[in-house]
């Protein structure tokens, strides 16, 4: 006779889960615009694109110039250099005697109460005269019709604030394991046009690599100001947009803008256990919750599948259970690996990128719990824990 099987259930409830996520990416990757499938714009208000800098000597020359070369007729570039300690300022000074369209600025001490990213794009704020205000980080590359596109949809979509899904240039195996992942965190759980809802104003979230306001919308909601000591920029900022009663959207830019955020594991790690943890609202036992049932929704399966040749089991059940679970884990990172331009041969790679992700996230919340996480060498502020 042939025994009961113990994990029937949690087989079905992983295999459910999973389909589930496979029917959200297809849902959400079908209403994902692209930023460059709008009309060129029958008026160019004038715009002011923003850039943050501390140590960014590799990357700032790529940038500034990327947004120089904007065929938009009426812009601004001001670039905001925050105390760098390397040759950051020196290549922004070059860049300033070639080109007279390029504003620098040095970045004033940092008060107690803000973080320095912050205090930089409030700073920028304040300098700036644009009708429409552009951040951009400055590990950014846009490409000359950027600038255009980005107004256009703003313009059709009557939003207030938009933002973008960028392309990843991903070169070490740590960027190509880890980064993609990203995608999957902010199009599995809601789908896309519940996100433009005001009652869903808690599951939105944007990019930093570029985050466009009306100018009267940026006041109206606070800006950076309002969230001064929020590491969650790219979540706050849209949530008080839509929680003021205006109008916020998100497109696909991968045509549009690339970046390298990060260029090994080290970096990778610095960079997001400022924030991981945080994404959760500091809530511990959530924060456990979901990983351990990302890792088992993750692992489970592939498990039960490389033993099968043990005598009686898993029953033929539980291995077809599982073999569905993990075929369509496959297909789901298969359409966000397509439509946001990743290596496709890493999808056979996705419960070592679940397992180090589980592990960056671990490390973001023994760092913020000790008082120990920093950003840019700058010691983040402690958060009440729930």
């Amino acid at each position: 006779m042939m025994p009961a099987d113990p994990l029937l259930l949690p087989n079905t409830l992983v295999m459910f889960f999973i389909l589930a996520m496979l029917v959200m990416a297809a849902i959400n990757m079908r209403n994902l615009k692209n930023l460059n499938d709008y009309k060129k714009p029958s008026i160019f208000p004038r715009v002011s694109l923003l850039v943050p800098a501390r140590d960014e000597e590799k990357q700032i020359g790529p940038c500034v110039k990327s947004l120089l070369a904007q065929d938009y007729p009426d812009f601004q570039v001001i670039v905001l250099d925050d105390n760098s300690r390397d040759r950051t300022g020196k290549i922004l000074e070059e860049l300033c005697r070639s080109d007279t369209r390029l504003k620098v600025i040095g970045g004033k001490p940092l008060p107690l109460d803000w973080l320095g990213k912050h205090w930089a794009c409030h700073q920028l704020y304040l300098a700036s005269d644009g009708d429409i205000i552009l951040f951009t980080d400055s590990d950014t590359v846009h490409s000359p019709d950027t600038l255009r596109c980005a107004v256009s949809a703003m313009m059709e979509e009557k939003a207030d604030m938009i933002s973008i899904m960028p392309r990843h240039i991903l070169v070490s195996w740590a960027e190509k394991l880890i980064m993609p992942i990203f995608a999957l965190g902010v199009f599995a759980v809601v789908p896309l046009r519940a996100r433009f809802r005001p009652r869903k104003v808690s599951v939105l979230s944007s990019s930093g690599k570029l985050m466009m306001f009306r100018r009267k919308a940026y006041e109206v909601c606070g800006g950076f100001e309002a969230i001064r000591q929020n590491v969650l920029d790219d979540l706050q900022l849209p949530q008080r947009i839509m929680a003021a009663g205006l109008r916020y959207r998100v497109f696909d830019g991968t045509n549009n803008v690339a970046c390298r955020m990060y260029h090994n594991f080290k970096e990778i790690h610095q960079g997001l256990t400022k924030n991981m943890f945080a994404a959760y609202d500091y809530n511990v036992a959530l924060f456990i919750l979901t990983w351990l049932w990302i890792l088992f929704a993750m692992w489970e399966p592939i498990i039960v599948l490389a033993i099968f040749k043990m005598p009686q089991y898993p029953p033929t059940l539980s291995l077809g259970l599982s073999a569905i679970s993990v075929i369509g884990t496959l297909l789901t990172w298969c359409i966000y690996y397509q439509r946001f331009k990743f290596p496709m041969y890493m999808i056979i790679f996705y419960p070592v990128s679940a397992l180090m992700m589980a592990a960056i996230s671990a490390s973001s919340m023994i760092l913020t719990l000790s008082g120990r996480a920093t950003w840019k060498d700058r010691k983040l502020p402690k958060q009440k824990l729930y």
